[in-house]
């Protein structure tokens, strides 16, 4: 019993002090904004958002690459997409990567495309 209390004030402990280094380093706005994405994401780490996107840029690209992988098997498949066609949807796939990587659209913004364009809903399955 005494190892999961260690455990458990290790962890406030760690959380303290990185909620402090935050605070030093960039202010209590940005201590608020990773609070929020702690709340909505689930993920609790002793490591800055910045830092985590650091970390998780490898996962990203793999992620990105797999489902370019598949989509482009469904592609050719289904509709016998050849080389030009499917080299099209890999360019504005990055395209679409680049925006989102650079702030200039939203999965929201594609989520309202979507519904908009095709009538039908989606979602992401957010860590809520």
């Amino acid at each position: 019993m005494a190892n999961k209390l260690d455990q458990y004030m290790l962890g406030r402990t760690e959380g303290m002090e990185l909620a402090l280094r935050i605070a030093k380093d960039k202010g209590i706005e940005e201590l608020e904004k990773e609070v929020r994405f702690r709340q909505r994401t689930g993920i609790s780490l002793n490591v800055t958002r910045q830092e985590l996107n650091a970390a998780s840029n490898k996962i990203k690209e793999m992620t990105l690459d797999t489902f370019t992988i598949l989509s482009i098997a469904c592609l050719h498949d289904l509709w016998g997409f050849g080389q030009k066609r499917c080299q099209q949807y890999m360019d504005k796939m990055a395209e679409g990567a680049q925006y989102l990587a650079e702030d200039l659209a939203t999965w929201d913004d594609y989520i309202e495309e979507i519904q908009e364009q095709l009538g039908f809903e989606i979602k992401i399955r957010w860590n809520d």
